[in-house]
């Protein structure tokens, strides 16, 4: 630990025991009211919802001058007709008596920097160590232009980027309390959490450049060899060591020798201590992560069109996601699987460097908001919905045909069976996932519970042809699945083999490539499917898009075809402040 990082930590242990509240009187105590909506001329007093007599913990006073005391709480405005005697605004508990507040006790002891981590009991600045938070822990979003009609506000926990979200943490007896910021900025980096196959952390992790590099800021010779396990095995979990390139040098993930283990990463390399190991966390620019999922999701070789539309895909996908809190504990926005987004799978190419750069800064928006940008790989013809993983849709992603035939309802038995053995004109015919057969065998594996697969009962379909139901008939019991990928990955543990549309045969796969198929034959513990598509449904199509770009659409055509009644907007024009408060 270099000098500087010490005597951060040092400060933030002082802080700790030095912070205490400080009691601040009134000199007449005084009822409170609720204000009137944005209009504290006209105010309309309205007893406070809560008790008479108790503590209104972590309000903000956001006004103490001119005979008014207004303090904001739980998303709404109060106000006192006295003036505190000490000038004091910010974080406060609010002690009350008989409806009147007889004490402010201020909590003035702030942790400013960048957000590094958080979780349902703990929170964690750059820089400083992981600290306690407390269970109810309000965001105030101070503005920053005269302009603003509300001066401060209550936002939420998840409106912060890590990585990005710069701070002010009040700390009060040696727990964080609540948290101060100042504006929503646009995130300029994305933090990548770098998985070990199927798990978080690594035993070690061993990074090397093929140029100078520093490791916290202490420069290093390229090729040096730098190791988790060496900086961190005696430090605290959340401690982080950065690990920064130089002159355009590239980082490599390396084995014991130091022989490099793949392509090079671009951005800065974070190590991160956890419980159970290391965490590992590619930090860099936003443009420069799109560039290097775009080849890892979509075929370099489809239409430039596609490519556009599925970088602005990407891109949206990724902002979207730094407002989640997936990964906040450990520091990143996002890790690099199909759980998100795949990431650093196939290098880079100019065609999709292009494609990012033609689109740079785009991103799809729905009623003033970034939109859930999903997307998979094959429609069998027939989109869907979030009905299939048992949520309420957004307007804008539709259950709809997207053949060029007549719409028809596919959740009865007949019709779908004839859907799925007809030749169909569709933009994603050209995609060998379009019709596919799976063949089961219940030989491939035993249920805990219920021990072997006899056979399987359809339920329920979606009026596009996709399973919202299905019962696996076991030896000793039953097992009713109800979202499309428990369905998939639950006859996966089965799956034998899978001959696509265009003769090509698979084994050795996980899941079923979609929740949209009909049962062929059942016999003597042999189950054949025949099913279309690749991936949920919901949102684009990959296939479709590039069959949509072949035929003369332009990328803003394929994206208003899959994501309805949205709009392209830059990212950096857009409000990111939400009226959103915490109920």
């Amino acid at each position: 630990m270099n000098k500087k990082d010490k005597l951060k930590w040092m400060a933030l242990g002082i802080l700790l025991l030095t912070t205490a509240v400080v009691a601040v009187t009134f000199v007449i105590v005084s009822r409170l009211s609720q204000t009137a909506e944005k209009d504290h001329a006209k105010m309309e007093e309205e007893h406070l919802a809560v008790p008479d007599d108790g503590m209104l913990p972590n309000a903000y006073i956001v006004k103490n001058e001119d005979n008014n005391l207004i303090i904001l709480y739980h998303g709404k405005k109060y106000i006192a007709k006295e003036t505190a005697e000490t000038n004091y605004t910010g974080v406060a508990d609010i002690l009350l008596s008989n409806g009147k507040i007889v004490k402010i006790y201020a909590k003035s002891g702030n942790v400013k920097g960048t957000l590094a981590s958080y979780s349902d009991k703990s929170i964690q600045i750059e820089g400083y160590e992981v600290l306690s938070r407390e269970a109810e822990m309000p965001v105030y979003k101070i503005a920053t232009d005269i302009r603003a009609e509300e001066a401060v506000r209550e936002g939420r926990l998840s409106d912060l980027v890590i990585g990005n979200s710069t701070v002010e943490l009040v700390v009060a007896n040696q727990k964080a309390c609540a948290i101060i910021c100042y504006q929503n900025e646009i995130a300029d980096n994305i933090r990548v959490l770098i998985k070990n196959k199927e798990q978080t952390c690594y035993p070690d992790i061993l990074v090397s450049s093929n140029k100078k590099f520093t490791v916290d800021g202490e420069e290093q010779k390229k090729n040096t060899l730098v190791s988790a396990e060496m900086l961190l095995n005696k430090e605290k979990s959340g401690k982080e060591i950065r690990i920064s390139p130089q002159d355009g040098g590239m980082l490599f993930l390396c084995d014991s020798k130091g022989k490099r283990q793949g392509e090079g990463y671009e951005g800065d390399m974070i190590y991160r201590k956890a419980k159970d190991g290391y965490i590992l966390i590619n930090e860099l620019p936003i443009e420069d992560y799109v560039r290097y999922v775009l080849p890892s999701e979509m075929p370099i070789s489809f239409d430039y069109e596609a490519l556009k539309a599925q970088a602005v895909c990407a891109r949206t996908f990724a902002y979207k996601q730094m407002r989640g809190n997936a990964y906040a504990e450990y520091g990143a926005n996002l890790d690099n699987t199909t759980s998100f987004q795949v990431y650093h799978a196939a290098g880079w190419y100019d065609i999709t460097d292009r494609a990012v750069s033609d689109t740079r800064g785009m991103v799809l928006t729905y009623q003033g908001e970034l939109v859930d940008c999903y997307y998979y790989s094959t429609s069998p013809g027939y989109s869907e919905n979030l009905e299939v993983w048992q949520k309420d849709s957004p307007g804008y992603l539709t259950a709809e045909n997207h053949t060029k035939g007549r719409t028809v309802n596919l959740s009865r038995k007949r019709a779908f069976h004839r859907f799925i053995k007809k030749k169909t004109d569709a933009y994603d015919e050209n995609s060998p996932y379009f019709r596919w057969t799976a063949t089961i065998s219940s030989k491939l594996g035993m249920d805990e519970q219920y021990g072997r697969l006899k056979k399987i009962k359809i339920n329920k379909r979606s009026k596009s042809g996709y399973i919202l139901s299905l019962t696996m008939v076991f030896e000793d019991g039953e097992k009713t699945l109800e979202r499309e990928n428990d369905i998939r990955f639950a006859l996966g543990k089965y799956l034998l083999s899978l001959k696509l549309a265009d003769g090509t045969k698979k084994t050795g796969i996980s899941s079923v490539p979609s929740a949209c198929f009909e049962i062929k034959s059942q016999k003597n513990g042999t189950i054949t499917l025949t099913g279309g598509g690749f991936g949920h449904g919901i949102g684009l199509s990959q296939y479709g898009a590039n069959g949509m770009g072949c035929e003369g659409k332009k990328w803003q055509e394929i994206l208003s075809y899959y994501y309805k009644n949205t709009e392209i907007s830059n990212v950096f024009d857009l409000d990111t402040e939400t009226d959103s408060v915490l109920e």
